[in-house]
């Protein structure tokens, strides 16, 4: 009987502890390896604000802007999904959605009217210069940004996002965005492919041990659009090691360190 009670109180156990959430962020969920822990942050950093993104639910499908199936919930590439919508959204592909990302920091931060990006070219067109009814024209050899009429309120910071996607794709970002070595990564850089055919990923988070070594946490958004979604790797992993010519990611793209990016000056609103 004793025996009996022991068997059953164990396997009760077992079942609640797989009943229990892993974590609903980022921070909470991905433990650093054994031997790492997260780089220090200032709370209030683009870092340590992606450290409590939203994730949706262990065994989350990925969908795209149209609600069609790109990755299933046993993928063995997807480890987690930010829970932030894309319906709708087609413009909001791999860069774009860290651009979005970046945007809604900075509008959170009461940073706004400091927010700036890239057009091609390097022309830079700020959200205020928008908010005044400047507008992007090409001429020439490249965009001015020109006065315009003023629009209504009800859809500015939308539109002036949506003109920013339109217009600036990967390689814009590649050579506007400040460039950062790996000695110097941090949470919310970013690593830009070069070329015709570009992507972007993100680095969510960075843990280090004593000796230095670095591992991070990537994630990523695609054509068509889908929602930020973090990786995992050929092996399981979810911790990216920084050794190497590039990140060994489980996508189609070979990603290089040579395209580690920061935003910056004249490419977000200067928001650490």
């Amino acid at each position: 009987m004793k025996l009996l009670f022991t068997v059953f109180f164990l396997l009760s156990a077992a079942l609640v502890l797989r009943a229990q959430p892993r974590g609903d962020t980022p921070e909470q969920r991905f433990a650093p390896p054994p031997g790492f822990e997260r780089v220090s942050l200032p709370d209030s950093s683009f870092g340590a604000w992606l450290r409590r993104l939203p994730l949706k639910p262990e065994g989350s499908a990925l969908y795209d802007f149209q609600g069609r199936l790109q990755k299933s919930a046993g993928d063995t590439t997807l480890a987690a999904i930010i829970d932030l919508s894309v319906k709708g959204r087609r413009l909001e592909q791999c860069m774009d959605i860290l651009a979005r990302l970046y945007s809604s920091y900075c509008r959170e931060r009461g940073k706004s009217s400091g927010l700036v990006w890239p057009l091609p070219g390097g022309t830079p067109l700020s959200f205020k210069e928008w908010q005044q009814g400047k507008r992007p024209l090409f001429s020439g050899s490249r965009y001015k940004v020109l006065a315009g009429k003023r629009p209504a309120s009800g859809n500015t910071w939308r539109g002036y996002l949506n003109t920013v996607y339109e217009l600036s794709g990967t390689q814009t970002f590649y050579f506007a965005c400040p460039r950062v070595s790996r000695a110097e990564i941090r949470p919310g850089d970013f690593i830009v492919k070069k070329g015709g055919r570009g992507h972007a990923v993100l680095i969510l988070d960075v843990a280090r041990n004593k000796n230095g070594e670095t591992r991070v946490l990537i994630a990523q958004g695609d054509t068509p659009a889908v929602p930020l979604h973090i990786l995992r790797g050929r092996e399981g992993q979810v911790w990216f090691e920084t050794g190497g010519e590039n990140p060994s990611l489980p996508i189609k793209k070979k990603m290089y360190w040579s395209g580690l990016r920061r935003f910056g000056k004249n490419c977000g609103c200067g928001g650490r």
